[in-house]
């Protein structure tokens, strides 16, 4: 067992905890509760989705999605608009989050987990397949975890694809 293991291993967090926080989140989404959604970052939490695979950097490369909490309120609020006719008629998701490993984890709770997912997003007949893998950044917090980083990135990211109409 290499070190890193050792030491999550030792971890004092409830693997069991991160994962029913990753399923509530994905949850979220697919039940469109964007408030409570947005409430899972910290003030300062960013929601990145790559342009290319093996991306460093999220700000000196051009990203598929990069939001900061404004960026979010926008996309958030345009997703409540009734006259936001390009999510007419509103898409629908299903996440699945799988595979979860604490990749790290630290004396006073923050961690840092990675996941596979698979959307299937649903709109005007026509379903589409995304997959990749989710980077969350956790802090603790006496309410719970709260996400520093939210990097969900894409099998296929370096693909041509219509516009991204929800999150992944």
């Amino acid at each position: 067992m290499s070190a890193r293991m050792k030491a999550v291993a030792k971890a004092p967090a409830d693997l069991r905890v991160i994962e029913q926080f990753l399923y509530h989140e994905a949850r979220l989404l697919d039940e469109q509760r964007w408030d409570e959604w947005d409430a899972l970052f910290t003030d300062a939490g960013v929601y990145w989705a790559p342009a290319s695979p093996d991306q460093a950097n999220a700000t000196h490369n051009v990203s598929l999605i990069y939001e900061n909490a404004l960026l979010r309120a926008v996309r958030i609020k345009r997703f409540r608009h009734p006259n936001a006719f390009s999510l007419q008629p509103r898409p629908r998701t299903v996440h699945a989050v799988t595979n979860v490993m604490l990749d790290s984890m630290e004396v006073n709770g923050d961690c840092v987990v990675t996941s596979r997912f698979q959307m299937i997003h649903y709109r005007r007949e026509k379903q589409d397949l995304f997959a990749g893998t989710y980077t969350h950044h956790l802090r603790s917090s006496p309410e719970g975890y709260r996400m520093a980083l939210k990097k969900a990135e894409l099998v296929n990211c370096d693909a041509p694809m219509e516009s991204v109409l929800v999150y992944f």
